[in-house]
């Protein structure tokens, strides 16, 4: 069985753990997506649910998936690559290697809620605030779309294989939110040159001063919103 370092995947050996995740989201009656079941450790404590969908890459875990969570819909394949059913909870322990692009996109799908467990420093900069080293694109885009809690971090060693850094158990909460086509063009251009003032990106006086990084995601939008006007 391939694991740990050579696949990104680490697996949680602590069923408190894995209970107190699952307890996080409200899966009654709902249709619940989990992604990278692996072993079934936070499978086993979603009940109650309307349809339950798995994700999973390793053929390894097939048969064992299939004969422990029969009522479970398994979807064999690349959860990047597959298309996702609809779904209301999403549920993941999230393969450290693929962590960015399941983000990228699970913030272009619609759900209600989600439960994810990420690398501590992946976490860190998806709830940054301005003026920090970990404020980037990312953090914007996400805290646009996603009202974002920290729950609880997760040492290592609750892992198998254990991981080399902490763990953050983070949810997302869904916010009612229309995001203009061209701003994360926008937000890219800015956060390429993060350190440069405003006035040496683009041509505009507002916060002509400031640089990226300094500016609130309500600044930054009225900032987009003066420039496009401007086109």
């Amino acid at each position: 069985m391939r694991t740990g370092r050579t696949t990104g995947i680490h697996f949680l050996v602590d069923s408190e753990l894995a209970e107190r995740i699952v307890s996080l989201a409200d899966v009654s009656n709902k249709d619940v997506l989990e992604i990278g079941p692996g072993r079934g450790a936070i499978t086993d404590h979603i009940k109650n649910y309307k349809r339950l969908y798995l994700i999973e890459k390793e053929k390894t875990f097939e048969a064992y998936l299939r004969n422990k969570f029969p009522d479970a819909i398994l979807i064999m394949g690349d959860a990047l690559r597959e298309n996702w059913p609809p779904f209301d909870i999403f549920i993941s322990n999230m393969p450290y290697k693929i962590t960015s692009p399941l983000l990228e996109k699970l913030w272009s799908t619609d759900f209600q809620m989600a439960v994810i467990t990420v690398q501590k420093e992946v976490a860190d900069r998806l709830i940054a605030k301005p003026n920090s080293k970990d404020y980037s694109k990312l953090s914007i885009m996400m805290q646009l779309k996603f009202d974002i809690d920290k729950e609880f971090e997760i040492p290592p060693y609750k892992f198998s294989p254990p991981p080399k850094v902490q763990s953050t158990v983070l949810t997302l909460r869904k916010r009612s939110v229309k995001i203009d086509d061209g701003f994360p063009e926008f937000l890219k251009v800015l956060f390429s040159q993060r350190r440069k003032k405003i006035k040496n990106i683009i041509n505009i006086e507002r916060f002509k001063d400031n640089r990226p990084e300094e500016l609130t995601i309500e600044d930054i939008l009225s900032l987009y919103y003066d420039f496009n006007g401007r086109k």
